[in-house]
């Protein structure tokens, strides 16, 4: 789901051979390639974090915008848009506000709506009838 543009505007890239084990906190666009054991937390909620194929992350992450088709152990809280790739193996909790997934994306833990007033869609057909 990551377009060119994502890629040709990165901040910093974590090559696939790099590994790092502790927290990691950025800004602007980071591109993951390599492995993070810790957490990745974004300074704004207009940061994005890009997990390619080969990407991992043993750890949460608390970001505005993240587009994943790698690999997380661990709850990730997205603040504004989240894409989960056809490859993405997600071990966690996913906190989120506005979520796509594409067939073949795994999940193995609860999706929580963390966003405003919902109406449910029985009020919704009620309204319409009124």
């Amino acid at each position: 789901m990551a377009n060119n543009n994502q890629v040709n505007n990165v901040d910093t890239i974590i090559s696939q051979e790099t590994q790092i084990k502790g927290d990691v906190s950025f800004s602007g666009t980071m591109h993951l390639l390599g492995r993070v054991e810790g957490s990745i937390t974004s300074e704004t909620d207009n940061d994005m974090l890009v997990i390619s194929e080969t990407g991992s992350v043993n750890g949460s992450i608390k970001t505005g915008n993240l587009d994943i088709n790698g690999t997380v152990e661990g709850d990730i809280t997205v603040t504004s848009k989240m894409e989960v790739s056809s490859k993405a193996r997600i071990n966690g909790n996913i906190y989120y506000v506005n979520i796509e997934m594409e067939t073949g994306s795994q999940v193995n833990g609860q999706l929580i709506y963390q966003g405003g007033e919902i109406t449910p869609l029985v009020n919704k057909k009620a309204e319409k009838n009124e």
